[in-house]
């Protein structure tokens, strides 16, 4: 990431024949904006702040990071004055980025281009009007599906045309039929980038997801490995909850794989004892755990959080189900009639207490669990 600033800064400079001195001076605001920056966006990692959770990896900030400086290249290059779709930069920053990372890095690269370029203060202005709407427009993009998308899209072109073309007229006091023209094509490569660019991104980190959690399952996994050498059956139990926990999700449409993952480990503290809790977050958070699968073992057992999704409260039933059924030996489990006793009465006790009441998960999820767990083997 920092080689891409240093790189970006410095063809910038070149390309508009910027004085030594000036350089100098673009470089040293570049480098104490980068270690700002820096600091900032690991803070927001540990307060999880980030969307997406951790599936937003330092691989795709630098991605994204990248991407933003190319669109502000291609601004700087072929749009004309006020005309440049920098509305683009929060858009594409809010993918990887909360709204004040966005913001900070959309204005940088705005200010540095201006810098490099001697754009007059209307110009300015005008992009960084575009950045604020574009933050704006971010959120709801993100936010909204189907026909409310459209509509966003539209206010997009819309805002982006308005924008650069009052803008022009505040700088030369005239408009013309050309200029409306530059406005209506400027507002429509902004809508149609957006179209085309965030959706792409959302679907990259969706799949990238998934490997994401199945790479901490992985037999060759370090974590996996050390549970296994601390205890053969405490490994044995976390592969059954594991298993369990997706079965289930799967079932109600949750998040198999945050549910699969968060299940084998929802044990973790036990290879350092207690505090338990404490020492599996310590855990998952020097392996860089996604900070969902984090939230759920902060959630373990209900002790200090209760469940907080529908995906822990998965896994903290088949926990409790798992643990009670392993507690007698399989000549007791046998019959299918005593396991379905214990099963049934272990869940409806939890349920009773309250347990998931603030899960989100609905009656009917919780009876379509149940009876998935009713009619597993268990100890098998």
């Amino acid at each position: 990431m920092a080689l891409i600033f240093i790189i970006a800064n410095t063809v910038l400079c070149l390309m508009n024949t910027v004085l030594f001195d000036k350089f100098i001076c673009i470089m040293a605001i570049n480098v104490c904006f980068f270690f700002l920056f820096v600091l900032l966006l690991i803070r927001k990692r540990l307060e999880g702040a980030l969307p997406e959770f951790n599936y937003i990896t330092y691989g795709k900030i630098t991605f994204v990071v990248l991407l933003a400086w190319i669109i502000t290249f291609l601004c700087a290059i072929l749009a004309p004055d006020f005309f440049a779709p920098f509305i683009l930069l929060p858009i594409v920053c809010k993918t990887v980025f909360d709204d004040s990372l966005s913001n900070v890095l959309s204005l940088y690269m705005v200010v540095v281009t201006s810098i490099c370029l001697d754009y007059s203060i209307f110009i300015v202005l005008c992009y960084i009007t575009l950045v604020a709407f574009g933050t704006v427009f971010a959120q709801l993009f993100k936010e909204k599906e189907g026909l409310e998308r459209l509509y966003i899209l539209i206010l997009i072109f819309a805002v982006t045309t308005v924008i650069s073309v009052i803008f022009y007229y505040f700088n030369y006091l005239e408009l013309s039929l050309s200029i409306l023209f530059f406005g209506l094509v400027d507002g429509f490569i902004a809508s149609a980038l957006t179209i085309c660019l965030v959706p792409l991104f959302k679907t990259y980190v969706e799949k990238t997801q998934h490997s994401n959690y199945e790479m901490f399952l992985s037999q060759d996994y370090t974590l996996v490995q050390d549970i296994r050498n601390f205890s053969f059956i405490e490994y044995q139990h976390a592969s059954r909850v594991s298993i369990l926990s997706r079965k289930c999700a799967e079932a109600i449409n949750a998040n198999s794989e945050l549910a699969a993952c968060a299940g084998f480990y929802y044990r973790l503290g036990k290879i350092e004892g207690e505090p338990m809790i404490d020492n599996a977050l310590k855990i998952a958070n020097d392996y860089c755990f996604p900070s969902d699968v984090i939230q759920i073992l902060a959630e373990y057992g209900g002790i200090i959080y209760l469940p907080s999704s529908k995906e822990s409260a998965i896994v903290h039933m088949v926990d409790s189900v798992v643990t009670k059924v392993e507690l007698f030996d399989k000549d007791s489990m046998s019959s299918a009639w005593n396991q379905n006793m214990v099963i049934y009465q272990t869940i409806n006790e939890l349920s009773q207490k309250g347990f998931y009441d603030n899960s989100t998960l609905s009656m009917n999820q919780f009876l379509v669990i149940r009876n998935i767990l009713a009619n597993e083997d268990i100890l098998a």
